[in-house]
């Protein structure tokens, strides 16, 4: 066995391993303690990419946080909130949206077609009249789609390449707050349509097939857009927070920024929305999934009750303390 194992080395001309300068660099906390990789052999290929921040000199130490986390996250109360706001768009947009009839609700319909009159809208929106490429309303879903599965990706990376010592907390934790921010965009996407119950562009051609889906009479905000925007701004907060020096953030915005353009172009061009449907839609987006990981970040303290007494005049203060 001795003789065989050595010609099989001969054979192959197995090299000795490296020298541990060519290993890659420890990491550790900052008071010292080690920080583990979940999958060591992925960290080599990814790292740099996910975090090139961390590049460092062979040998040299790298010193990260225990965790990759970057929200303060109350568990029960995230996941309600989520459930809850997911809930109300599945029931309203499953359940109760086909039970309704549709009916042109424009402010003057043409007597002859009963349909809306295109000399209503401003300049700027008429440009959507007319138009139903299938072609973008199919890459419209696919942003969608592409825009939901990412974070997930992304994320679900980071934990096994990055040191953590929590990697499915991590993962779990800054997953749960990019979801908020997509459920209650959801919601108020939900909300604003039954409020301001703006006919689509179909609404306003002169079509001869009835138009019955109260759909049609959803056009305000755009929901494609604004998930998008949500999800993808909800993502580049997150990366912001988690490697706030890497060049990879400015990459991670840039690409939110055009995926989120393109969906809301493609909403257009499809026919199913006005140009200021989306504009409203992209903010909507935009500032859920940004305010939302803002307000659950890691501050550096944690706010506490203050309370001092002077006992020369006996005056009293209360207060609190901490970081905003």
């Amino acid at each position: 066995m001795v003789l065989l194992v050595a010609a099989l080395l001969s054979v192959t001309d197995v090299k000795p391993p490296e020298h541990d300068s060519q290993r890659p660099p420890d990491v550790v906390t900052p008071d010292g303690g080690t920080v583990p990789t979940v999958a060591p052999r992925l960290t080599d290929e990814l790292a740099p990419v996910l975090a090139p921040e961390r590049d460092t000199e062979p040998g040299e130490e790298i010193v990260a946080r225990p965790s990759l986390s970057v929200y303060d996250v109350d568990f029960p109360l995230e996941a309600s909130l989520t459930a809850s706001s997911f809930s109300l768009f599945l029931i309203v947009d499953f359940l109760i949206k086909p039970t309704i009839e549709g009916d042109v609700s424009c402010r003057r319909p043409i007597p002859e077609t009963g349909r809306c009159n295109p000399a209503d809208l401003t300049m700027f929106d008429r440009y959507a009249v007319g138009r139903a490429s299938k072609e973008w309303e199919v890459f419209s879903d696919v942003a969608l789609a592409a825009s939901l599965v990412v974070p997930v990706l992304y994320l679900g990376l980071e934990s096994l390449a990055l040191p953590t010592q929590t990697p499915w907390a991590d993962f779990f934790n800054d997953m749960l707050i990019i979801t908020e921010a997509i459920a209650m965009t959801s919601m108020i996407n939900t909300v604003m349509k039954f409020a301001f119950r703006r006919p689509r562009p179909v609404r306003y051609t002169d079509l001869e097939e009835p138009l019955t889906p109260f759909d049609a009479e959803l056009s305000f905000p755009s929901g494609h857009t604004s998930i998008v925007a949500a999800a993808t701004s909800a993502m580049t907060a997150t990366v912001f927070l988690r490697h706030p020096d890497s060049p990879m953030r400015w990459v991670v915005l840039g690409t939110g920024i055009v995926l989120t353009g393109l969906t809301g172009w493609s909403r257009v061009e499809s026919g199913n929305h006005f140009p200021t449907d989306v504009l409203i839609g992209a903010m909507v987006g935009s500032l859920s999934g940004f305010l939302i990981p803002y307000m659950h970040r890691k501050k550096p303290g944690a706010v506490k009750p203050t309370a001092s007494f002077n006992p020369v005049n006996g005056a009293s203060s209360f207060g609190i303390v901490g970081a905003w």
